[in-house]
Parts: C-alpha cells; sequence; structure tokens
C-alpha cells in the first residue's frame, strides 16, 4: 500500500477572486516538495477552522488573511497544526507568527509615478467603502508622497459617504469630489472595486477619463479591469510569488517546529496600463479602441486588419488616423505588445522560448528572434541572462 503524501490546506475567502492568483503559486511550490493541496473556501456555509482541520488533518495550513474576519475562523481556531499566515491584520494573529505579507509602499509608489508623469494639477485618494487597514495604510502612503513631491493631495472618504446613505448618495458625493479637484487630475483608489465606482461616477459628471481625470486601481483584478468602461489601469501585489513564499515558509514551520516564526515580505508585479492612463497624442475614441483591442489581442494573432476593423473605419482612414494620434502606425503597436509580452515572460517564466513564441502571437521560435533582437538589440536568450525587464 502506497504511503499518502504530506498534505496542506490552503483557505481563502472565496468573496474574493484573487485568491487564484495565490493559490497557483502555493500549487507550484508544493509539487517541489511532494506535498498534496486541498484548496478550501472558508466562506461556504457551516465551515469552521476546526470542523475543517478535524476533516482533512492536514500536516500544515496556509490561511488568507481575509478569512480571519468569518465566523468560526479566528486564528485561535488553528492551534495545533503548523501555519502561514498571507496578508494578515498583526492585531488579529497576537503575537510572532510565520506569514507572508505585502508592503503597500511599493504598490502605491507603481501607481503614483503613472499618474504623476501624465503631469495633473491635483491627486485624489478613494478609500474602500468599509474601514480596512490596507486602504488606511495605502492611503498614508499617497499622502507621504504627493506631500513629499510637493504636489496637491485631496482623499475622498468613503466610509463617511456611505453611512446611512445608499448608493446615489455615495455616487453623487463621489461626484462632487472628482468636479471639485483641479483638471486634469490623478485618482488613486484603494483597490480595483473603488477604481471602477470612480469610472462610474465620472461618466455620471461628464468628465473625460483621461483627459481630465486619470485614474488607477490597486490588485489588477482582470475581470474588473478589463470590463470597465474604460478599461482600468492597476497595479498588482505579486499574488503568485507571495503563493510560492507561503509554502516555502509553511515548509521551515513544518521542519523546525518550535522555531523564531518570521515574515517574509513580496514584490509588485509590473503596473498594466490601461485606457484610464493612456495618453494619446490627440484624443479619438477610434483610436483608443484599436489601442485596446491591440492590447488584448496582439498576442493571440491580431492583424492590421482586425484593429482596423476595431475602429468601424476603411483601411486606409484607420491606419492615417491612427498614426496621426500615436505617432507610429498599427503594425508597430502590435509589435511593441508581443516584444513587451516576450520580454515578461523571459524574465518571470521558465518556459522554453518555443513556447513563448507560440504565446506571443509567432509561428516559430525564429519569428520571434529575429523581431525581438531587431526591437531590444539581443536575443530573448541574452534578455533572459541579463534578467531585466
Amino acid at each position: 500500500m502506497t504511503r499518502k503524501p504530506p498534505s496542506i490546506l490552503y483557505l481563502f475567502d472565496g468573496a474574493f477572486s484573487l485568491w487564484r492568483r495565490r493559490l497557483k503559486g502555493v500549487y507550484a511550490q508544493s509539487r517541489e516538495f511532494g506535498w498534496q493541496v486541498e484548496p478550501v473556501n472558508a466562506s461556504d456555509d457551516g465551515v469552521t477552522a476546526k470542523a475543517v482541520l478535524r476533516f482533512w488533518c492536514p500536516d500544515g495550513v496556509i490561511v488568507d488573511g481575509s478569512t480571519l474576519g468569518r465566523r468560526g475562523f479566528g486564528a485561535d481556531g488553528f492551534r495545533g497544526v503548523p501555519i502561514v499566515y498571507c496578508d494578515v491584520d498583526e492585531d488579529v494573529v497576537n503575537g510572532d507568527y510565520y506569514g507572508v505579507r505585502h508592503d503597500s509602499r511599493e504598490a502605491v509608489k507603481l501607481a503614483l509615478d503613472e499618474l504623476i508623469a501624465l503631469r495633473r494639477r491635483a491627486y485624489g485618494y478613494v478609500h474602500y467603502f468599509t474601514p480596512q487597514d490596507w486602504s488606511d495604510d495605502r492611503e498614508r502612503l499617497f499622502l507621504r508622497c504627493i506631500g513629499t513631491a510637493g504636489l496637491r493631495a485631496e482623499v475622498f472618504d468613503s466610509c463617511e459617504a456611505c453611512k446611512k446613505a445608499d448608493a446615489k448618495t455615495l455616487f453623487d458625493r463621489l461626484s462632487r469630489f472628482l468636479c471639485d479637484l483641479p483638471h486634469p487630475c490623478g485618482v488613486l483608489a484603494a483597490n480595483d472595486e473603488m477604481g471602477v465606482h470612480v469610472l462610474e461616477a465620472a461618466a455620471m459628471s461628464g468628465l473625460r477619463v483621461p483627459e481630465d481625470v486619470a485614474v488607477v486601481g490597486i490588485d489588477n483584478d482582470e475581470l474588473l479591469c478589463e470590463n470597465s468602461l474604460p478599461t482600468l489601469s492597476s497595479v498588482a501585489p505579486d499574488f503568485e510569488q507571495s503563493g510560492r513564499l507561503a509554502a516555502k515558509v509553511l515548509e521551515r514551520c513544518v521542519r523546525e517546529r518550535g522555531g523564531r516564526p518570521e515574515v517574509v515580505g513580496y514584490d509588485c508585479a509590473p503596473l498594466v496600463r490601461r485606457q484610464s492612463t493612456r495618453a494619446v497624442t490627440v484624443y479619438d475614441p477610434r483610436v483608443v479602441k484599436a489601442l485596446e483591442y491591440i492590447r488584448i489581442n496582439a498576442c493571440y494573432g491580431a492583424t492590421v486588419a482586425d484593429a482596423v476593423k476595431a475602429m468601424g473605419l476603411k483601411a486606409r482612414t484607420g491606419e492615417n488616423r491612427f498614426l496621426s494620434a500615436c505617432g507610429h502606425s498599427i503594425r508597430d503597436e502590435i509589435l511593441a505588445v508581443r516584444v513587451r509580452e516576450a520580454k515578461r515572460l523571459l524574465v518571470e517564466t521558465d518556459l522554453p522560448v518555443s513556447r513563448i513564441a507560440e504565446k506571443c502571437g509567432y509561428g516559430n521560435e525564429r519569428s520571434l528572434r529575429y523581431v525581438f533582437t531587431k526591437a531590444t538589440g539581443a536575443s530573448p536568450v541574452e534578455w533572459r541572462r541579463r534578467g531585466v525587464h
């Protein structure tokens, strides 16, 4: 009879979609350790920490901090099992613990670098609509960075705006906040959910994005960012990296049993620029449509004709309008998007170059190598060896 491999639980809050990115990292690192991973949704009815531990009898547990706010999932419920906490409020766990934690400073800095580069007259921060330590932290960092740069900063207190109010009142107050900021302005939202609300409030006020109001969110939740109107630029903590680190910390926790607890930090992924901060030389809604189409579809084989079709224009008219607005051709834009994605994959993954060529819309490695070398002056292999984005 074969022996069952060690098993660990990954406990997540199903109300948040980003847990899947962390789980991907947990899976990847656990394969190297020979562990079996059991994902458990803490938001399912009747699920508690004690019940989960009694049913699975795991060798270790990785817990998303958001689950600790749910009934039956207090930190005391996990006693007696090696455990690693991910992005937990430290006053919840009481004392030293094994964990991974993202430092908001890098996320806020990347977001503000994007907004400040647009040279806005003023900058605003929109808080999450319920009290959250992470939103408070991002607000403090926002005010510090803007103050250090000698720029004007304003804060919209969503918690106060939501007290005894409905959605209409919230949007009325948020719209008034956006209108009162000197234009053009830049707005950092506490997360992507609030970023989408900022875009909705801007539309209600007749403000143009990004001409009057540029907006950046945090988390890069693609479901939200890609389906907002316009699409939302966002920067995200590297949740996949956090999953890998959490598994490594858990392995140490299991091995040492009583060793000194530690909390390991993890980084941000690069900002993803979308319509909410993308400025073109001449504002043209049809060109913006083409840019978005290319950004999303360039690596899936999009052609110049496809981009022109997305503009709803005839070939020559579309290509001329794009060139006038952007200063380069549609073909150059498609190549730039593909090269940018190839750079990312070369640095962030171990995929063979032939597979990267496929993922970037090329039929073979030779085609990618020709385009990449011409654009960067280095072959894909040389670029990977350098290890820079």
